[in-house]
């Protein structure tokens, strides 16, 4: 039987070529150092549904990096709401995490504005009422949605 090599390994195709997408089994401390070095925008459009899904898996991974993770949320809660089976539940916990760790003194020192937050809670709320969903990630929507609406992000 014949092994396929994946297509998030080193030695070719678009991980090969991706900063993010090339670092070795997601390692936390090595996506940080890249998102530090090519900075939140590389990856919000690394995001994009036009990239390849592991430039897109390897983005959500780095998004809680960011220096304004609240930046990605919009796209991350899209991607949760997809089919995907990597990207979804990445996003998913993703959006969870960055939500969480959310709190008003640093979007208020990043000038972010709550409404920009406010589509990314509608989905969130949609995946979390879900019933066609997996219920893990329907949980994670809700906690997410939980900590936005906590945030005073309005509803959309």
């Amino acid at each position: 039987m014949a092994v396929l090599p994946s297509p998030t390994r080193a030695g070719g195709g678009p991980a090969a070529a991706d900063p993010f997408a090339s670092v070795a089994d997601a390692d936390p401390l090595e996506l940080s150092r890249r998102v530090m070095q090519h900075g939140d925008d590389a990856v919000v459009a690394r995001l994009s549904e036009d990239q390849p899904v592991v430039v897109q898996l390897a983005a959500v991974r780095a998004s809680r990096f960011m220096r304004a993770p609240e930046a990605a949320l919009p796209r991350l809660a899209q991607i949760a709401r997809g089919r995907d089976p990597d990207l979804a539940p990445a996003a998913a916990l993703a959006c969870h995490r960055i939500a969480r760790d959310l709190d008003t003194p640093a979007l208020a020192r990043r000038e972010a504005r709550r409404t920009a937050l406010a589509p990314a809670r509608a989905d969130l709320e949609a995946l979390a009422g879900d019933e066609t969903a997996r219920a893990d990630l329907r949980r994670l929507a809700a906690f997410a949605a939980d900590a936005l609406a906590a945030l005073d992000v309005p509803e959309e």
